[in-house]
């Protein structure tokens, strides 16, 4: 086996639990097969009607999959993190069907890509490597459920409450409008109107591509209705 195949499985066996990763043969064949590539902030993995040729794993940084409309709106599905592998990339393989939707790097990505003929060959022979893609893929597919219910059925102050929660750091969120619309679901006029209603309640301060908490317990109890 190559040095660079033994780094790459090393380097998924140090993120991600996939039994016999060293001493399966089918796995050291399926990782031999592919190979590491490194992709810039703000580069396409894929777009919509792509198709689908490969399988990855991420190795470090963060990809958004998301869907966006001709008008130019965008709501995020989910990330991959590192260990992790792409839902719709697993789908998309299996059925023998194009992307349809876009996924874009948020910080600089590296991933192992797998020809679809190595995965398939994986899938069918290795039984902890089809354990680590079912598990994942169904672990994925709760999420985005989970996600189109909020979406769905939570109010937009609850939600938007809640991310304003979640990613503040020391009551401080630096994040554009339109950044949140993606993440919500939903308009970035939406959001600014939700934001300017937050503001004349007392419960943010707005500023340039910033947005300070001024009343933290009263954004947590819009965020528990």
């Amino acid at each position: 086996m190559a040095a660079d195949s033994v780094d790459v499985i090393a380097k998924v066996q140090s993120l991600v639990s996939i039994d016999g990763i060293v001493d399966d043969p089918v796995l050291s064949r399926f990782f031999c097969s592919g190979g590491v590539v490194s992709v810039p902030v703000g580069n396409y993995i894929f777009q919509k009607d792509d198709p689908c040729d490969n399988y990855l794993i991420v190795l470090e940084g963060v990809v958004r999959v998301q869907l966006s409309t001709e008008a130019g709106r965008e709501a995020t599905l989910y990330r991959v993190k590192p260990g992790d592998s792409c839902a719709l990339t697993t789908s998309c393989l299996i059925g023998n069907e194009s992307y349809p939707a876009e996924a874009v790097t948020e910080t600089e990505v590296v991933a192992v890509v797998i020809p679809n003929a190595e995965f398939q060959m994986a899938l069918d022979d290795s039984r902890p490597f089809r354990r680590f893609v079912f598990d994942g893929f169904a672990a994925r597919l709760t999420a985005i459920i989970g996600r189109i219910n909020r979406i769905a059925f939570s109010a937009i102050d609850e939600r938007l409450a809640l991310v304003l929660l979640g990613n503040s750091d020391n009551g401080v969120y630096s994040v554009t409008h339109q950044y949140l619309a993606t993440e919500l679901g939903t308009a970035r006029e939406v959001i600014s109107r939700k934001l300017k209603q937050f503001e004349t309640q007392g419960l943010v301060k707005l500023g340039r591509g910033r947005i300070n908490i001024v009343d933290l317990q009263g954004l947590e109890m819009l965020a528990s209705p």
